[in-house]
């Protein structure tokens, strides 16, 4: 959901006219830009807090991990996600264009995360392609602090990993951002 509403948000403001309408303003690149980021990670985080109330309350799944642990690890997976969206965004010319693109990279990533089928029962050649998908850390991070209650000590792996997606994606989408702004 975060790479496709940040894309969506962002492709509708190209389409609109309104980025180049900040651009005439005296904000600067990284202010525009991060004006767009904070709004989508708050709504995205209520988004992670809705789903974890409704996983309690209606399906009454279990909570036996650290409750701050947990929403930090998901603040960093929708900065992954954000990464993903304005990445898409800086690449597509239309809405249309982005939410077919996101089909082509969600639907594969959803397939390959472990969330759907045990990533030890895919074939090698997708478990090792499964690596860099980021969505598989953070389904390994939000299994060991929901229902076996593990810490850091357990995930660091798996939060390097969703680190360095963090890192690179923000990067590049940033630096695409930033260039068509210029």
């Amino acid at each position: 959901i975060g790479s496709i509403v940040s894309s969506i948000t962002v492709v509708k403001e190209k389409d609109v006219g309104t980025l180049e309408q900040l651009l005439m303003t005296p904000a600067a690149g990284w202010e525009i830009l991060l004006a767009k980021v904070v709004p989508l990670f708050v709504l995205l985080m209520g988004d992670v807090l809705l789903a974890l109330t409704l996983g309690r309350v209606i399906f009454a799944v279990p909570f036996r991990g650290n409750f701050l642990l947990f929403m930090a690890l998901s603040g960093l997976y929708v900065f992954v996600g954000i990464g993903v969206g304005i990445l898409l965004a800086t690449i597509c010319q239309s809405q249309q264009q982005v939410v077919l693109t996101t089909f082509f990279i969600n639907l594969p990533m959803v397939q390959l995360s472990g969330a759907i089928a045990p990533i030890e029962t895919m074939p090698e050649f997708f478990q090792y392609l499964s690596i860099l998908n980021p969505l598989r850390h953070y389904i390994a991070i939000v299994r060991g602090i929901l229902l076996k209650g593990v810490g850091l000590e357990a995930l660091w792996i798996n939060v390097l990993a969703l680190g360095c997606f963090a890192v690179v994606l923000l990067t590049i989408s940033t630096t695409r951002f930033r260039s068509q702004l210029s």
